[in-house]
């Protein structure tokens, strides 16, 4: 059996190793010319560190990067306003959080996946399917054959387009600027992280490995809006200098210590979850292609790992049986098993991010007040619910 992987990010890649752990060809079909070190940090979550861990690659990811401090929230003068102790939830959860640099990651799981699977350059722009298997048509003309197509191709999934209809995403409110710095002093203790919550704005932090510490910023702001030039007073370190002035350490230093050319910004989208499967006959969508979520949760990655290893649980069985008839009943069975927790991902997340980002000062003061009086237990539970094992059954 041969599967046709589209898209070479996280979620693709993760696929292309599980589904050859199952005793699936795999060939994974990227739209770039090459798998160049972009993104940032991302948190490596207990959920998906235990699902890489399902494949053999526990302890390799958790070298990858840092042990994450998760669930500690500050207001913007510095007070703390949340926190669940990462060793209670590492004890639920039964594994570690990790942050690490998305560029690891990808690294990682390319060569696991072994790079003569993966081939650049090919924008896969539509697919035919039969009975017995589906055609991937190329920009350039190209085609493929295997027996199952998976869309790993992001939040404009071109399979997605094809399978549902091609539909703008909701803009979520907010942008959000990146960044890596390696400081030339200790501005974060090693191993601990944080995120700060002021009116319509945000800031987090967390080490990533190898001296590096990654922060993102967001803001309220009109979807498409943009920073002037680098180096100017409309630029984005400039504009970020100005909307976290004033806010705790190390919150200014660390933008200051970053050099202008390193910040990226992106405005944040999701789509409301869908009702039924996402996928069609011998076609399945993954990761963002199927869910996409605001990262507020930190479950992006995370997720579209989860998927890749369920995935290739349910199609296992079709191995075993040597049933190839039976590949579009079990990419059916795993959308409905990965429907009902990517739906709560999406929404909780986005639940979380316009909390986030209230802007009215009393409302400011309520919210802040509010999550400095939830105990500890209530907050775990939360966090639990998040990073439990994902269920088969």
């Amino acid at each position: 059996m041969r599967a046709m992987i589209v898209g070479a990010g996280i979620g693709g890649l993760t696929a292309a190793i599980a589904l050859r752990r199952a005793g699936i060809e795999t060939t994974v079909f990227e739209r770039a010319g090459e798998i160049k070190e972009v993104g940032a940090g991302l948190l490596l979550a207990a959920n998906a560190v235990r699902a890489l861990g399902e494949l053999g690659l526990f302890h390799e990811v958790s070298q990858l990067g840092t042990p994450a401090s998760v669930g500690l929230i500050h207001s913007w003068r510095g007070e703390t306003l949340a926190e669940v102790p990462a060793r209670e939830l590492e004890k639920c959860s039964g594994a570690p959080s990790v942050a690490v640099h998305r560029a690891d990651l990808q690294s990682f799981l390319l060569k696991e996946a072994g790079k003569k699977n993966v081939v650049l350059g090919a924008e896969c722009s539509s697919f035919e399917q039969d009975d017995a298997g589906v055609t991937a048509i190329f920009a350039d003309g190209t085609e493929e054959r295997g027996e199952l197509l998976i869309g790993a191709d992001g939040l404009n999934s071109t399979v997605r387009a094809r399978l549902i209809g091609r539909k703008k995403p909701r803009y979520a409110g907010y942008t959000a600027w990146r960044a890596v710095v390696e400081p030339d002093r200790e501005l974060l203790p090693w191993g601990t992280g944080f995120e700060t919550w002021g009116r319509g704005a945000r800031f987090g932090c967390a080490h990533i490995g190898g001296g590096r510490v990654y922060w993102f910023a967001t803001r309220n702001a009109p979807e498409g809006e943009r920073d002037g030039p680098v180096g100017s007073p409309s630029g984005p370190k400039a504009a970020l200098t100005r909307l976290f002035d004033g806010w705790h350490h190390p919150v200014p230093d660390l933008i200051s210590e970053t050099e202008e050319w390193a910040i990226r910004r992106d405005d944040l989208y999701d789509r409301a979850p869908l009702s039924g499967s996402w996928g069609e006959g011998r076609v399945t969508l993954l990761g963002d292609a199927a869910h996409p979520a605001t990262p507020n949760l930190g479950q992006g990655a995370c997720q579209a790992i989860e998927d890749a290893v369920e995935l290739a649980r349910c199609l296992g069985r079709v191995v075993q049986t040597n049933a190839k008839d039976r590949v579009p009943p079990a990419l059916r069975r795993y959308e409905a098993l990965r429907g009902e927790r990517t739906a709560w991902i999406v929404r909780r997340s986005r639940a979380l991010g316009r909390i986030g980002q209230i802007e009215n000062p009393l409302l400011c003061r309520l919210r802040d007040a509010a999550l400095k009086a939830t105990p500890t237990r209530l907050q775990l539970r939360q966090f639990e619910r998040v990073m439990r094992p994902q269920s088969s059954e």
